[in-house]
């Protein structure tokens, strides 16, 4: 019983401490008001929808082999000759995916065969992903079209915003944004009677949300059985979008007296 009183007796004892040093940290995050200043916290924010300039195309190879050797090394080649191919065009960045090998056992009923039969019967099965992206959208419909003719399916195509074009645009945002601040700091400062304001402190979000994107047309040429491969598949065709871009800013300002 005495311990546990003891116990107590500490932990009221530490207790005031302990809030204390919580109070003077809060303390140091508020600035030092002189009299006759207000502390006032605002927020703003600007957005525009900006028209998509980057095209971006994922499609992927699927090769099936009864021997895993054979499996990738069809897909080495093919791959190979898509690199190669996409690599003639300096706008075009490519990026090769994901690659992966799996066997698997394509009979409905293993449980009626054998395990050597079932390991004889095993199907190996191999898939690599390609990522394409360009400005040139034209570019990129035309090469993936060519692609596409040599066994690779289509993964996605989707327009986006090209990463010197969202920072130039969360720049004008933020310009836009700070003006709204300093509009309602100004305005707030007049209504209190204060002679002018200070901004102490800013905080900036800036974010982007594509917008949905158009059905892309021709989506059946697109989806064209390999088994007509001895015809030239056509190219796909994409229309872009807007993408929603949008800044946000917070602040604490001090009104003067």
């Amino acid at each position: 019983m005495r311990k546990i009183l003891a116990l107590f007796g500490i932990c009221g004892f530490l207790a005031p401490l302990l809030m204390g040093g919580f109070s003077a940290q809060a303390q140091e995050l508020l600035p030092i008001l002189e009299k006759g200043q207000t502390l006032v916290t605002l927020s703003a924010n600007d957005q525009k929808e900006v028209d998509q300039d980057e095209l971006i195309a994922s499609l992927r190879l699927e090769i099936e082999d009864k021997e895993s050797r054979a499996v990738q090394d069809k897909i080495n080649k093919a791959m190979r000759s898509a690199v190669d191919l996409a690599k003639k065009n300096k706008d075009v960045s490519v990026v090769t995916g994901q690659y992966y090998v799996y066997s698997y056992d394509p009979n409905p009923n293993p449980k009626n065969l054998s395990i050597e039969q079932r390991k004889k019967g095993m199907i190996w099965k191999g898939s690599q992903e390609l990522n394409l992206k360009s400005k040139d959208s034209q570019a990129i419909l035309d090469l993936v079209g060519d692609i596409q003719d040599q066994g690779f399916v289509m993964n996605g195509l989707t327009y986006g915003l090209s990463t010197d074009l969202e920072e130039a645009q969360k720049d004008s945002l933020l310009e836009g944004a700070l003006k709204k601040i300093q509009a309602k700091a100004a305005l707030i400062s007049k209504a209190l009677g204060k002679s002018g304001f200070d901004l102490v402190e800013v905080n900036v979000d800036g974010s982007y949300m594509p917008s949905p994107m158009p059905m892309m047309r021709g989506m059946a040429k697109m989806e064209m059985s390999m088994g007509a491969a001895s015809d030239s598949m056509a190219a796909p065709v994409a229309e872009p979008g807007k993408t929603t871009v949008s800044m946000s800013v917070s602040a604490r300002i001090i009104l003067k007296p």
